[in-house]
């Protein structure tokens, strides 16, 4: 792993300071303490959540059993896992998958974090194609959430109709010790319960039983694989030089307290997983208080005149495969004086690039004065949600309906972005539509065209799991984001069947996924964030592709 920093000289007096305070106070020895006041004096419970930091050696003894576990599953003819999970629990195991890919003869990893009906339905056909031998991975940390609960409780009654009394043999809990998930697991006789750190936080958890377990079963050899970030973490016991970690922490820091606090990623496609998890990772860990860095994925090139001064740059590169066009785009930006971080890329070191991000957002926290380990917004969000599904007030969205009227909705985002124009800062899409690769594309040219037009930056995700990621701190920041809310009007339906010892929220995926999509409109709008809403008649991809034509005549 090579790291390059270019365009920082202006800064350099307060990096400087920085990363000198870093030696002085010996951050490196305090942290492997779990010194709780390197964030804040007070908050004993930050020593019991700073597990993840030597994890790498911790599942040594582990990794003999989940290979074990892995040789077995594959011998009873799995050929397809379903990884129901949130967040954390979730996008590490599917960075793993895509960046470095399923052994040959593995089953390959199916991600599903979302409560959309249209897409719970789409992997429930997939599941029951012939040939295909599913097993559920159910990965929850607190055993408690409520999508990954929802989605347990459709596909086990689906199983049970499928291939009856041993479905339960095709599910896998993954919690923590002592949870209502674990005990359910056993109740309901789950083929295996792999249990997590309790002193690991779900987003801190991709070199743990969250993230290692699910490279098991794709056929890692997991030994090899962290043997990067197991050297990561000795190299905090040398004194001789600052860690990687630490000088990248500390030049996030610093620039987020000097404005530049809009970290734009920018990633050869096959890192754009990796992308999705450091975005959790960052904003939920550092978007409080008031503050907040905001990861911008730029899937797609944006004009250098549409970036403000509140960007700093974060260009990877992959060392097998370097891409002509994004290497003639990091010339443009060095030539531009803007500051950048040059980090080169090889599949067999994810595991120190994941742990050398997780070092680098909390010591960032340090320096942002803020509590890297808590996510004191996130709540909000989830009681609106249960008690709009207790009154039964799910009505149309809040603002405006998309409908054929162009002339009037193109009236409707005038007035929305102009009356914030004096508020300049980023804007967000949050997506409650079904998510498919198309539509990714339709999304990114939105965010460009949006970034292009206004001259934000502009980030989008799919709802509900951005509530588990840059949903804290678009709530938790300064303000100054701008939310379109993107909620489709598809009828498909799923009912939600509940279970012994685990009861559905919501009757169905369609009345869940439309409360949690209002619910945080309105949570936003109660924070005093700048909210419009549409929803979306047809085909998404091509309304998207249609607000886009709108936009751009505005």
């Amino acid at each position: 792993m090579k790291l390059t920093t270019y365009n920082l000289d202006r800064w350099q007096k307060e990096l400087q300071s920085a990363q000198d305070e870093l030696r002085r106070i010996d951050f490196s020895g305090r942290l492997l303490r779990k010194d709780h006041t390197l964030w804040k004096e007070q908050d004993l419970e930050i020593s019991s959540r700073l597990g993840w930091l030597d994890s790498p050696l911790r599942m040594a003894p582990l990794l003999r059993d989940y290979q074990r576990q892995a040789e077995k599953i594959r011998e009873a003819g799995t050929n397809l896992l379903v990884l129901l999970g949130m967040g954390g629990s979730s996008l590490a195991p599917e960075a793993i998958s895509k960046i470095i890919g399923p052994v040959p003869g593995c089953p390959r990893l199916l991600m599903l974090d979302t409560t959309s009906p249209v897409a719970v339905e789409a992997a429930a056909r997939l599941t029951a194609e012939t040939g295909t031998r599913p097993l559920f991975l159910v990965s929850s940390k607190s055993g408690t959430t409520t999508e990954t609960l929802s989605l347990l409780n459709f596909f086990y009654h689906r199983e049970q109709e499928i291939r009856g009394p041993e479905a339960a043999r095709n599910f896998v809990a993954i919690t923590d010790p002592g949870t209502p998930l674990e005990k359910l697991a056993v109740e309901l006789g789950f083929g295996l319960t792999i249990n997590g750190f309790p002193d690991v936080g779900g987003r801190f958890s991709a070199l743990s039983p969250f993230g290692l377990f699910p490279a098991a079963l794709l056929g890692l050899d997991l030994k090899k694989f962290l043997e990067p970030a197991a050297e990561s973490f000795r190299l905090l016991n040398r004194k001789d030089s600052l860690h990687p970690g630490l000088l990248l922490g500390s030049i996030l820091g610093v620039l987020a307290g000097a404005g530049r606090d809009k970290l734009t990623l920018l990633l050869p496609s096959p890192l754009r997983s990796l992308g999705r998890w450091l975005e959790q990772l960052i904003a939920e860990s550092t978007g409080k208080d008031g503050k907040g860095i905001l990861p911008v994925l730029e899937n797609l090139p944006v004009s250098e005149e549409s970036y403000g001064q509140n960007r700093l740059f974060v260009f990877y590169e992959l060392e097998s495969r370097p891409d002509l066009f994004w290497q003639d785009r990091l010339e443009k930006l060095k030539q531009s004086g803007r500051p950048i971080i040059h980090l080169s890329f090889a599949p067999e070191e994810l595991a120190a690039h994941l742990y050398l991000w997780e070092l680098a957002t909390v010591v960032s926290g340090h320096f942002l004065e803020l509590n890297p380990f808590d996510q004191p917004d996130v709540e909000l969000t989830k009681k609106k949600t249960r008690e709009l599904l207790s009154t039964g007030t799910l009505i149309s969205a809040e603002g405006n309906l998309l409908s054929d009227d162009e002339a009037d909705l193109a009236r409707q985002l005038k007035s929305f972005f102009e009356d914030n124009q004096s508020r300049p800062g980023y804007l967000a899409l949050l997506c409650f539509l079904a998510p498919n690769d198309n539509l990714d594309v339709a999304l990114d040219n939105l965010a460009r065209q949006l970034s292009e037009k206004f001259h934000l930056p502009c980030v989008w995700n799919y709802g509900p799991a951005y509530l588990h990621s840059t949903g804290q701190l678009f709530k938790g920041d300064g303000g100054l984001g701008r939310f379109l809310g993107l909620v489709d009007d598809d009828p498909t339906d799923l009912t939600i069947p509940s279970l012994p010892g685990s009861p559905a929220l919501a009757t169905s995926f369609r009345q869940l996924f439309q409360a949690q999509a209002l619910a945080d409109l309105a949570a936003l709008k109660e924070r005093g964030r700048s909210v419009m809403s549409l929803r979306f008649r047809g085909q998404p991809v091509e309304t998207i592709f249609r607000l886009g034509e709108i936009t751009r005549k505005i």
